[in-house]
């Protein structure tokens, strides 16, 4: 792609195919890594001799490494430009893919996936910032709405094949298909991928710098105020995703092909948002679609518990209201991210690196607390959703306070 190709992007806000679909891989890469091993879960249990909670830590552990990574991603991508920061986090990936197909036990394992999460680190900070040196204002929530439907796909598919692959085969084959994914997207970084970032700064990476564009971010209401909504609408997915393989396979008997497919329904609820967010943010604006999110969230977890206690322990009490709650959670990602970064464009290294860590960072903090709790009911999950529906409601409080002399829904 030259340098016309880009600025007819900026111009038009239409992207084509070919650079659409290197996006499409960045951004599922790292949920990728997530969601096909998810109905091996218990098998890796039983064929490492390792506790539940010691293979749930594994989705901790990769979560971690992406949050704490994207602290230096975003500032290298400022400094340098987009591509080397990326094409080094891919290839992390995919050395750490590597060691989780031969892991011999489950602290090989973590580590593995640890390296994974740290390469993974650069396609959720620098995406972002790549995306926003492209477009901005609506095109940057319609091409974020894009995207979602996009991702929405493998998100779908991913469980459903891994479900298929530990049927007929085993985890490790799993992270096989990893490998060759995270490869194939080093390949096309490497033969596809302009430089995006037209004004890069050699002091971003200065420590004077670094804390200066830090502290404008972190005081910024704004700013922060979206990044938490988002942050909080992705550790509700995430405590979902730690519970659910157990929940629904061991305490409800599923297998794990059945588990993989019932991930269709939670896509579908991404996939409705991203066509809901295209057809009507122009109308309504970021903010109005970010609080529809927040309520769909609400209603979501708020069902699952009002289930739960009136006793009710089944398939449609938990995937059902769990659809309306990634509903919700779509919106809130597309909306909380054209409405933190447009303001930004600056520093936007900077300010995805903030972004992203704090939402996974999040990720990995539910996932460990969830860890911890019984899988046998639905009470727990709800809970904790409930409770950061709530958070998200005033994080968007904050936020359009913050906002209030000026409005980003023009």
């Amino acid at each position: 792609m030259r340098d016309h190709n880009i600025q007819e992007i900026s111009e038009t806000g239409k992207v084509p195919g070919r650079f659409f679909m290197l996006l499409f891989m960045l951004s599922t890469l790292g949920q990728l890594s997530v969601d096909l091993y998810l109905p091996s879960l218990p098998a890796m249990s039983q064929a490492l001799q390792a506790s539940h909670a010691a293979v749930q830590f594994t989705i901790a552990v990769y979560l971690f490494g992406i949050g704490v990574s994207q602290l230096a991603y975003g500032p290298w991508s400022d400094a340098v430009g987009r591509r080397k920061p990326l094409l080094t986090g891919v290839g992390l990936t995919v050395l750490g893919s590597f060691l989780c197909c031969v892991a011999p036990n489950i602290y090989i394992l973590i580590f593995g996936r640890l390296l994974q999460g740290i390469g993974a680190g650069a396609c959720n900070s620098v995406v972002r910032s790549l995306v926003r040196d492209l477009v901005s204002g609506h095109y940057l929530s319609r091409l974020g709405g894009q995207m979602a439907m996009a991702a929405s796909f493998t998100v779908a598919v991913a469980p459903a094949i891994g479900g298929y692959i530990q049927h007929y085969g085993s985890w490790r084959l799993s992270f096989v298909v990893i490998f060759l994914y995270s490869s194939s997207v080093l390949a096309l970084l490497w033969f596809s991928l302009p430089e995006t970032h037209r004004n890069p700064d050699p002091h971003a990476m200065r420590l004077n710098n670094l804390v200066h564009n830090y502290l404008q971010l972190l005081m910024s209401p704004v700013f922060m105020g979206h990044a938490i909504c988002s942050a909080i609408a992705y550790a509700g997915i995430i405590a979902y995703v730690t519970t659910a393989p157990f929940l629904l396979q061991t305490t409800l008997d599923f297998s794990p092909v059945a588990f993989g497919w019932l991930a269709l329904l939670n896509a579908s609820g991404i996939f409705s948002s991203g066509l809901l967010n295209s057809r009507f943010v122009i109308r309504y604006g970021v903010h109005k679609m970010l609080l529809f999110g927040i309520l769909c969230m609400l209603a979501g977890a708020s069902s699952m518990l009002i289930f739960s206690f009136l006793g009710f322990l089944n398939i449609y009490v938990i995937v059902l209201p769990m659809v309306l709650f990634c509903m919700g959670a779509g919106l809130t990602f597309q909306n909380a991210n054209a409405g933190a970064f447009e303001s930004f464009g600056h520093i936007a290294g900077s300010a995805g690196a903030i972004y992203g860590s704090l939402q996974i960072s999040s990720g990995a903090v539910i996932s460990a607390f969830m860890a911890t709790l019984p899988e046998s009911s639905q009470t727990p999950l709800a809970s904790t959703q409930l409770g950061l529906a709530l958070l998200a409601m005033a994080a968007w409080w904050w936020a359009v306070r913050g906002n209030a002399s000026k409005s980003y829904d023009r």
